[in-house]
């Protein structure tokens, strides 16, 4: 039961379970983008249940799904999440979560899947942290839309497995004297 804590301070603590569920759910949604298998892995408790709508199971099976699923999810060059206002009640070693989002990947050339939702989740912490015991996913639409890829104009591109830029952690460009970014 979600309750009205408007006008209460929460303490300390209570504040960073609160930044520890939000940085959870960012990474969880960030290794299904990347293909993580062991990115995802690490976001749930050992005995989850994960239920995504045309995806129901484990911890395991999602990470499957979402990897090696060459009908769906990988067959897109790429998926993208970006997530929205998260609220999380807190009590003791147990938290609800509702998280917005907005969802989009390639299905096919000139077309792009988008959904928008939300995220409702129950926690449970562990000796290694916060992890997603159960997740809900409440589409509020879902649809399929035309989309024109833009020509290339020198940007970095975002991969789905670990030559994603996210993992290079330069300091300083490669190539500085280039005249775009991808040189």
């Amino acid at each position: 039961m979600w309750s009205d804590n408007m006008g209460v301070a929460p303490d300390l603590d209570t504040l960073a379970d609160k930044m520890a569920l939000t940085e959870l759910v960012a990474r969880l949604e960030r290794a299904v983008d990347r293909k993580d298998r062991d990115g995802i892995l690490s976001c749930y408790s050992e005995k989850s249940f994960d239920d995504h709508g045309r995806f129901r199971g484990g911890r395991e099976e999602f990470a499957e799904f979402i990897c090696n699923n060459p009908g769906f999810t990988t067959a897109s060059p790429f998926i993208y999440h970006l997530m929205g206002q998260s609220l999380f009640e807190v009590d003791g070693d147990e938290a609800y979560g509702e998280s917005y989002f907005w969802y989009a990947m390639q299905v096919q050339e000139g077309k792009l899947y988008q959904s928008i939702g939300r995220y409702l989740d129950y926690f449970q912490r562990s000796e290694d942290g916060w992890r997603v015991t159960y997740r809900r996913v409440v589409m509020e639409w879902d649809g399929s839309l035309e989309a024109q890829n833009a020509v290339p104009g020198g940007h970095f591109r975002g991969t789905r497995d670990e030559s994603d830029p996210l993992y290079q952690r330069l300091t300083w460009p490669e190539n500085p004297e280039a005249t775009t970014s991808i040189g």
